[in-house]
């Protein structure tokens, strides 16, 4: 991160401009006042609709005076451009600018609580709209790359397809609306058309994939149910490839506008709020591109994970800090120090070069007001904001610390498969069914202080030699290539942990597989599935430990969700079995390797009901097969640690909303002594067998952060 900056300092600040909010004459009092309390960051909207109100006409007056009050307050400003608001004149140029519904309604131009200024609704594969779109960020960056102030462009500010109209997105978690999937339009169409043949070269292919029999590829039809898989995985995927285009066209521009003056960014929000079936937002798709990448950061550490795996070796950031979300007479719940403190350090944590929080006054306007700021609506300081400020001031002195420390190294994988998001949407009804299931296995896992990367299909095959455990969380689609890679990492020594009908479908040729687990996967898990059936009137499923598994003790219940998935055991051993004996979870050695079979879904359990037991599991299990160094406590507490050339970070988070006393036992300590950077309190931990164990007491939800 170190390089991209101007200056060393550690990025902290706010997102303050959005036209036509704050008005004008709290400008220059509120960024002094950013000043004043240490910000050395804000963030600016550029917006195309506000800024281009007229076909080559270009209004950039406010922007030109908060940039210059950036400057004279020393704030660094990082310049969000933002599309999604096409402007009035583009929707009368072109007539079919707009996105169509599967039900065949004609979208926007249309407002948002979050866009006041409308113009939402046109279809990024028109190719006349996108024309003008990258003139109007041509424009943009010309005047600002030589301003003084500018430090980062943010060219892909949450790039996604329904362009912020959360109406449109429900849809992927509930399938009866789904009459309103986009876009139907011609200009999809025909360009999806075009993006099969290149898929598939030859149309026999595309006829084995769907299990059609179109005689060439202009006879293709555009999938309008999710009854068959392929065709419809194909069609959203179209959408992702799209968003991923759009973005990379944005890039181009930008690199040789500004030649290599200011980084380049793009912050997505990951599937808890953008379901790819409907937002075609991949953050591994838009996270190749630019110098950085960052998020939409809300309260959930499996969402800091994510943006590191997909960003690579880039510094990363928290875009927009989401605290004190929403609407009118829907307020948000107070917050304090230590939930600042807990955003911030669970990024610092995971490796967060910067935070922007969203944002410093609470909207005026719409039904988004009067939520969202850090200051009272008159613009004077709350408790929050002297926080927010008191945590930036802890982030300064200790910047040249944290430019360049790093988290440990995850030795666990969680995989991410865009495509088995999509069919979780076409077998349930409802994407939420893989998410929860990925989201309460990363949970469990980060409750137990393992570090852990998600990897995701395009990274294959290189990247499984890093990890000494993947798990595949909702499995049921994988492919031919995934399958081979994944057999052979175990063959050689991985440890790999599966939920329920791993590999189920037959990406190449559009049918279910015959032997699940599939692909011949069998064979490296040990057994093959028998009898399925559904879970109970309650939507459960009851498994009962019959081996002690760490954390877990025989005859434990855990419960699973959607299905009963009973195994044939060849070789496996059964470590839990269902009500009726039968096999439910299993344990196979394969070559130098280990595979794990769960006969349900217990992630979606416990993200959904956080079930003790189902919290254990996936920890136990990964325990019981390998070991891997971490903090051990006995309570429901994080410890993480960043280092830098010798030097340490301890972080410290209580999960519980209760006050805890724990001994905490951390591998890997240098020093003596740890020294809180918010108390300045010292503590000496006790140093035996290369840990250190430290006597601790937190209060409810409280967050303590060492020098060490």
């Amino acid at each position: 991160m170190r390089r991209l900056l101007s200056k060393e300092y550690f990025p902290f600040g706010s997102q303050y401009y959005r036209a036509p909010s704050p008005q004008k004459e709290d400008w220059e009092a509120d960024l002094k006042k950013m000043s004043e309390l240490g910000f050395n960051t804000v963030k600016f909207w550029v917006q195309w609709r506000w800024n281009n109100p007229a076909e080559g006409e270009f209004y950039f007056d406010d922007i030109d005076e908060l940039m210059d009050l950036a400057e004279k307050y020393n704030l660094r400003v990082m310049l969000n451009t933002i599309f999604d608001v096409a402007p009035a004149w583009i929707y009368k140029k072109f007539t079919d600018a707009s996105m169509i519904t599967l039900s065949g309604q004609k979208i926007g131009p249309q407002t948002q609580p979050h866009r006041q200024i409308g113009g939402l609704g046109w279809c990024f594969n028109h190719d006349g709209v996108t024309g003008h779109m990258i003139q109007f960020l041509s424009e943009t960056l010309k005047r600002y790359k030589d301003h003084p102030a500018l430090e980062i462009w943010n060219v892909g500010s949450e790039p996604e397809l329904t362009s912020s109209m959360a109406e449109m997105r429900a849809y992927a978690d509930n399938s009866d609306k789904m009459g309103d999937m986009l876009c139907y339009c011609h200009n999809c169409e025909t360009k999806f058309k075009t993006w099969l043949r290149n898929k598939y070269g030859e149309i026999t292919k595309l006829n084995i994939s769907w299990n059609r029999n179109y005689p060439g590829f202009e006879d293709v039809e555009l999938p309008k149910t999710r009854n068959t898989f392929n065709d419809m995985i194909d069609w959203r995927m179209f959408f992702v490839d799209t968003i991923g285009e759009n973005v990379k066209k944005r890039f181009e521009i930008a690199e040789w506008i500004d030649d290599g003056k200011h980084p380049l960014m793009c912050h997505h929000v990951f599937i808890q709020g953008f379901p790819v079936t409907s937002t075609a937002s991949d953050p591994w798709n838009v996270g190749r591109f630019g110098d950085l990448h960052g998020f939409t950061q809300m309260d959930d550490p499996a969402m800091i994970d994510i943006l590191r795996s997909c960003a690579k070796d880039k510094p990363v950031i928290s875009a927009e800090m989401l605290m004190l979300p929403g609407y009118t007479l829907d307020l948000p719940e107070k917050i304090d120090a230590n939930d600042i403190k807990r955003f911030v350090f669970s990024g610092i944590a995971g490796g967060l070069k910067g935070f922007i929080f969203w944002q410093y006054r609470p909207e005026i306007l719409g039904r988004e007001a009067p939520s969202w700021g850090l200051t009272y609506l008159d613009g004077s300081s709350t408790p929050c904001l002297e926080s927010y400020a008191e945590t930036g001031i802890v982030l300064q002195k200790n910047a040249s610390f944290l430019l360049d420390a790093k988290p440990g190294k995850a030795e666990i994988a969680i995989l991410y498969n865009p495509e088995n998001q999509v069919f979780a949407w076409e077998a349930t009804g409802n994407e939420k069914s893989a998410t929860d299931s990925l989201l309460g296995i990363h949970r469990s896992l980060y409750e137990h202080n393992f570090i852990t990367d998600f990897i995701h299909p395009r990274e294959f095959p290189s990247v499984l030699q890093n990890y000494k455990v993947l798990i595949l969380p909702f499995p049921y689609l994988l492919n031919e290539p995934l399958t081979s890679v994944i057999e052979g990492w175990v063959r050689n020594g991985g440890v790999l942990i599966s939920e329920s009908y791993t590999a189920g479908w037959n990406r190449e040729n559009g049918h279910h597989e015959k032997i699940i687990p599939g692909y011949g996967l069998h064979k490296v898990f040990g057994i093959r599935q028998m009898a399925v059936e559904p879970a109970d009137e309650e939507g459960k499923v009851k498994i009962i430990t019959s081996k002690e598994i760490p954390f877990i003790k025989k005859g434990t219940i855990i419960y699973g969700s959607l299905v009963k998935e009973t195994f044939k055991t060849e070789g496996a051993k059964v470590l839990a079995e269902f009500e009726n004996g039968e096999p439910a979870i299993t344990y196979n050695e394969y070559g130098k390797g280990k595979a794990v079979q769960i006969g349900s879904y217990t992630g979606l359990v416990y993200q959904r009901e956080k079930t003790k037991s189902n919290g254990e599991l996936i920890s136990g299990l990964v325990e019981y097969c390998t070991k891997i160094r971490r903090p051990e406590t006995n309570k429901k507490i994080r410890i993480d640690v960043l280092e830098k050339d010798g030097q340490q970070m301890v972080i410290i988070q209580n999960l519980e909303k209760k006050n805890q006393a724990a001994e905490i036992n951390i591998p890997g300590i240098k020093s003596k002594t740890f020294v809180e950077q918010f108390t300045a309190k010292k503590v000496k931990p006790q140093k035996q067998k290369g840990k250190a164990s430290l006597s601790i007491k937190l209060a409810p939800r409280e967050v303590q952060v060492y020098i060490a």
